[in-house]
């Protein structure tokens, strides 16, 4: 079985290498394109691993798949962990007097050597990522897929669940549900944020549903929004889509402002439930909270 981690995993891979430091070494030492082609990848590959997790629990195959793409992963990792050891060795050598030792270890030679070294692990990561993504069609039964853009309308949810068909969720729903009830601070600044996760397939929705439609929720909130994140983490996107779930209607509304007010109308002073399902990232989720706080 592929790792639980792997989706996590990916995604550090890709943060690591936005970060400017890295950016700015990789351009020094004349491996920017190699870090950005890298980048580029791993990002596309990002999207196909979610929907992957999701099939590979029936499907043997797409769990090889998922294993060989972890591997790589882990390796890519490793070469950014290079990267920053050897950022951090120069960052020491301009900070101290450099001893004669330090010299030689960072003369000319050896930056070199250090170069061919790390451009090659670079390429070996690339040519494997490219085989893995050769392979994606086949494992994943989707024709020809657009590795950076899939169909947003595939990982669409909505509260809705049919509770007759559910089992084996009872516990977990009835520590949720008494957390929530349980809560009753009345300091707005003091958001109320709990987090279900896991692997894809695990019944992490499922499991919101029961809560969000249970008896006692639906009473002891006064309003219940539910909305469907996936990759698409934009505040104006989120703010309207909140409206419209509260509203039960189309938000016409596009500009961040009149957002913020309008949102902070509806919510003012009462007790709400807000799931944002399927969060594969969170970049905006700062401003977004701070938004929420006057309820």
């Amino acid at each position: 079985m592929a790792d639980l981690l792997l989706s996590a995993l990916v995604s550090t891979v890709v943060g690591n290498l936005n970060t400017s430091a890295l950016k700015e070494f990789g351009v020094a030492w004349g491996l920017g394109a190699e870090l950005g082609n890298l980048k580029s990848t791993m990002s596309a590959i990002r999207s196909v691993v979610k929907y992957a997790e999701e099939k590979q629990w029936n499907n043997e195959v797409i769990m090889d798949w998922l294993g060989k793409l972890k591997d790589v992963a882990c390796d890519a990792d490793n070469v950014l962990d290079e990267f920053a050891t050897e950022a951090l060795m120069r960052k020491v050598e301009r900070e101290k007097a450099a001893t004669s030792q330090v010299s030689r270890f960072f003369s000319l030679p050896n930056r070199l050597i250090f170069r061919m070294k790390m451009a090659h692990k670079l390429k070996n990561v690339r040519d494997r990522l490219d085989a893995i993504s050769r392979e994606r069609s086949f494992h994943l039964g989707e024709g020809d897929i657009n590795m950076e853009a899939f169909d947003v309308e595939k990982r669409q949810t909505g509260s809705f669940v049919n509770e007759s068909k559910i089992y084996g969720r009872d516990e977990e729903k009835e520590k949720i549900i008494k957390v929530l009830l349980t809560n009753e601070s009345d300091d707005q600044d003091n958001l109320a944020i709990y987090a279900v996760w896991g692997m894809g397939g695990l019944g992490k929705t499922t499991l919101a549903q029961l809560v969000y439609n249970d008896a006692r929720v639906k009473s002891h909130f006064e309003l219940r929004i539910w909305v469907c994140v996936s990759d698409n983490f934009q505040i104006k996107r989120l703010l309207r889509a909140i409206i419209e779930s509260i509203d039960r209607g189309a938000c016409s509304i596009f500009e961040l402002d009149p957002l913020q007010q309008q949102l902070q109308e509806k919510l003012r002073g009462k007790r709400f439930l807000l799931v944002l399902d399927d969060v594969w990232n969170h970049e905006e989720w700062d401003p977004l909270k701070d938004m929420l706080t006057c309820g």
